[in-house]
């Protein structure tokens, strides 16, 4: 007799046909909707925290900085101070975008997708682990696609997705750690919670809530069915293993970021300890109850999940109409509610923190689908009941952040573009009343002394925080919304930096005040680009750019502005003031006559090294040309008299030798208490005579 084989039934495998194809529909959906607008710069969603994450890569980047103490440029210096997180994101979106050379957002949300993507045969896995047949478990993955969080956040320039992708499979590796006490899942489980613990710590916690259920599980077990006290001390061994590395290293994390944050002029406010009272909630024991943080909550599910009252019925159909499922759903949904317990303002008030947690909601709802496909419902109705809750999602999804999504922008505003385009790029900018949002100094591309909200009228803390920006070129003051008001600030920060004591130009949201250095320059670089349409400047036709004035250079200055020159300028006088052109990919001082530059050179300085030229169009172009210009140094003594060192004569229209760059090697014998001057006159005429500098050494 031949064996009987043994096949599913016809109706059975109809019905995981559809399930599996109601999965491949809600991934495709997810991977569709996700991809929209993949290249705009604009950074949609909470962009206060998104521009914090790529500042942070920016500079990483800029710096080739991948070390645990990393620049985060908001609170004034030091620049390291805002250290919440190990930088594992960052570091990943600098190394993607430098080896496919891609801009960071797009590196960004490639990694974003790609993580969120890998969490998904962890979730397989552990929905196996508490009894979902292979087919059920599409149902909770399908719920997870189509849902607004993970598909809006699942591409933004957030650590977000990375994090929940170390979070599920760390769970997995503990989940089988505990069930097979073995070494190698053990170090999977060390593994992954590390990453976890030390690149979103409060999503870790809510993480820690199912692996503690699940050790008190096992430990019930062991006590009611072995009574064994060994098996129990066994199993505590192996939960506290699985948790004892990630929590460590993050106590490690904490030791060495809380003093350099707790040391810094503002940044105190992020020690674990104000975090954990302050922005997280955790010692508000009212708020857990508060009926308006649960109203609040409610409104975060509606904009993240889909519409509480969705939510609810799904819930309440789960625990009273089937079972089978009701303790899966119980379970499973706890985490849900727990995570809001344990940090009710970070949910109450950011809706994108539901990516910690969501899964966990669909998860008892994935459950639901489950009950509702094993009863006795007819068909066409089990199959309407199961399109309600991805239909709620999807609708939130479109009425909540597909038009977000959709902006087509660059991002930042039109004063940030003239911050980022007219004042020299390793200077500093100081902004009120924007509190520490990021976004000013990401898309002006300048470190910044953002005063928090608060600390605007401190005397105390404004002293401090000016005093550690001395060594700085402090290019702009940006007072921003309601900071505009405050004229004593304005006032301080003009004096301390010698900044225009009126608006140098203004925006709808914003008056700049630029230092006088820099201001006239900013001016004609607005008007030559016809004020970027919604950019003021007050009188002006004030603009006076013919009459150099002469300006000390303070170790900011000379950093960001005379990087060529060594030893660093003590003064400098230029026609233009202080500006830079870019020859053949170099920076190089633009020095129209008339303009000098002083220093001080080395004791025992013999040598001179000047590199300069003038611009291929004052001799190439039609019409009028340059007559040429003349470059001197000369000796300044102390007793008064002068003494000239070198003189050249360039005449790039009649003498071929003169055109392009020039290098002139002066060897002289410095004299004591000795003041050299560099500069550059006219021949006959100032049109067209356009020079640069490229490098001045004296040695």
């Amino acid at each position: 007799m031949l064996p009987q084989i043994m096949t599913e039934p016809a109706p059975a495998k109809r019905e995981n046909l559809l399930v599996l194809g109601f999965f491949l529909v809600a991934l495709l959906t997810h991977a569709w909707l996700s991809t929209r607008n993949m290249t705009t710069p604009f950074m949609m969603g909470h962009e206060f925290r998104q521009a914090q994450t790529a500042l942070i890569s920016y500079y990483v980047d800029q710096k080739n900085d991948f070390s645990l103490l990393y620049e985060v440029p908001i609170l004034g210096k030091p620049w390291v101070s805002i250290l919440l997180e190990v930088p594992i994101y960052e570091w990943s979106v600098v190394g993607l975008s430098r080896v496919l050379d891609l801009p960071h957002y797009v590196s960004a949300r490639i990694i974003s997708l790609g993580c969120f993507y890998l969490c998904l045969p962890a979730f397989w896995l552990l929905l196996g682990q508490i009894g979902v047949s292979r087919h059920r478990r599409l149902l909770t993955l399908a719920l997870i696609l189509c849902c607004p969080v993970y598909i809006f956040y699942s591409r933004a320039f957030l650590m977000e997705s990375m994090e929940l992708m170390c979070c599920a499979w760390f769970m997995y590796c503990f989940v089988r750690m505990m069930q097979v006490r073995r070494w190698p899942w053990f170090l999977l489980t060390a593994a992954a919670g590390t990453g976890a613990a030390l690149i979103k710590s409060a999503t870790f916690a809510v993480w820690l809530l199912p692996a503690a259920g699940y050790v008190v599980w096992w430990l019930w077990r062991d006590w009611r069915v072995l009574r064994s006290w060994s098996a129990a001390l066994q199993t505590a061994f192996w939960g506290l293993a699985g948790v004892v590395v990630a929590l460590g290293a993050l106590r490690l994390w904490i030791q060495l970021t809380d003093p350099i944050k707790a040391l810094h002029a503002s940044a105190w406010i992020f020690t674990s300890a104000n975090l954990s009272v302050g922005n997280w909630g955790l010692g508000e024991l009212a708020a857990r109850v508060s009926g308006q943080t649960w109203g609040i909550l409610l409104e975060r599910w509606s904009e993240a999940l889909m519409p509480p009252w969705v939510v609810g019925l799904g819930l309440i159909a789960g625990l009273l109409a089937f079972p089978a499922e009701r303790a899966r759903v119980a379970g499973v949904a706890a985490v849900f509610f727990l995570a809001q317990l344990m940090f009710p303002f970070a949910y109450a008030y950011q809706e994108y923190y539901y990516y910690a947690c969501g899964v966990f909601l669909l998860g008892a709802l994935g459950f639901v689908l489950g009950g509702v496909l094993d009863s006795r419902l007819p068909r066409w109705l089990c199959w309407l009941l199961l399109l309600v809750l991805p239909a709620a999602e999807l609708h939130t999804y479109w009425r909540v952040y597909y038009g977000q999504q959709m902006i087509k922008s660059d991002g930042g505003f039109s004063f940030t573009q003239t911050l980022r385009e007219l004042t020299p790029r390793d200077s500093v900018i100081i902004v009120s009343g924007a509190d520490w949002a990021a976004m000013i100094p990401f898309y002006s591309q300048r470190r910044a002394l953002m005063i928090r909200n608060g600390l605007d009228n401190d005397p105390a803390y404004l002293q401090r925080a000016f005093g550690d920006l001395a060594d700085e070129d402090v290019a702009a003051l940006v007072l921003v919304f309601d900071g505009r008001k405050n004229m004593k600030l304005k006032d301080l920060a003009a004096a301390e930096f010698g900044l225009d004591s009126e608006p140098t130009f203004t925006h709808e949201i914003a008056d700049i005040y630029c230092n006088q250095r820099y201001s006239n320059l900013v001016k004609e670089g607005l008007k030559q680009r016809g004020y970027f349409g919604d950019i003021k400047v007050p009188n002006p036709s004030l603009i006076n750019l013919l009459v150099p004035v002469t300006q000390l250079v303070n170790q900011g200055l000379a950093k960001t502005a005379f990087s060529m020159v060594s030893p660093a300028p003590l003064k400098v006088r230029f026609t233009y003031g202080i500006s830079h052109m870019n020859k053949d990919g170099v920076s190089v001082l633009d020095a129209h006559p008339d303009s000098d530059l002083w220093l001080r050179p080395p004791a025992g300085a013999t040598q001179i090294e000047w590199d300069f030229g003038m611009v291929s169009t004052a001799w190439e172009k039609s019409g009028d040309k340059t007559q040429g210009v003349i470059l001197k140094v000369v000796g300044l003594l102390p007793d008064g008299t002068q003494r000239v060192i070198f003189e050249r004569s360039l005449d790039p229209v009649a003498v071929e030798a003169d055109r392009g760059d020039q290098r002139a090697s002066i060897a002289f014998q410095a004299s004591p208490g000795e003041m050299l001057q560099f500069s550059v006159r006219p021949r006959f005429g100032y049109a067209y005579c356009w020079t640069y500098w490229k490098k001045i050494e004296v040695k």
